[in-house]
């Protein structure tokens, strides 16, 4: 029971640090669709997987991202960040969203996470 906590806790930290530190009347990502939980800015520094980006999709201010990871084939949705085809990157653990449907795309995913950021891990 404190492991959920803990997680959600450190899931809404970022943007919680980001919002007190806004101008009043502003939003870090501009206005996100309806039932789209927040998401922060940067990636925490506890990224705790690695994957290789197969594809992005752009969605105003935020970024699908389809990866090949340490868990397998996933979604993610993430603060928008452009990211190549092939290249590498972490993430934290995020909240998963089982049944997602995008107003903005129209289209359901099975399952994606939406995470506080990614981090491109620098080639070798």
């Amino acid at each position: 029971m404190r492991l959920p906590l803990l997680a959600a806790l450190l899931t809404i930290a970022p943007v919680t640090i980001c919002l007190a530190q806004m101008p009043t009347g502003q939003s870090p990502m501009g206005q996100l669709p309806s039932g789209h939980p927040p998401i922060g800015q940067t990636a925490p520094a506890a990224a705790t997987h690695t994957g290789t980006v197969l594809e992005t999709i752009p969605a105003s201010s935020y970024v699908y991202i389809h990866v090949n990871g340490d868990a397998g084939d996933q979604w993610l949705a993430a603060p928008a960040i452009e990211l190549k085809n092939g290249s590498t990157i972490r993430w934290p653990e995020g909240m998963l969203m089982a049944n997602y449907h995008s107003k903005t795309l129209d289209r359901t995913f099975e399952k994606v996470f939406f995470i506080g950021g990614v981090e491109v891990v620098p080639a070798k």
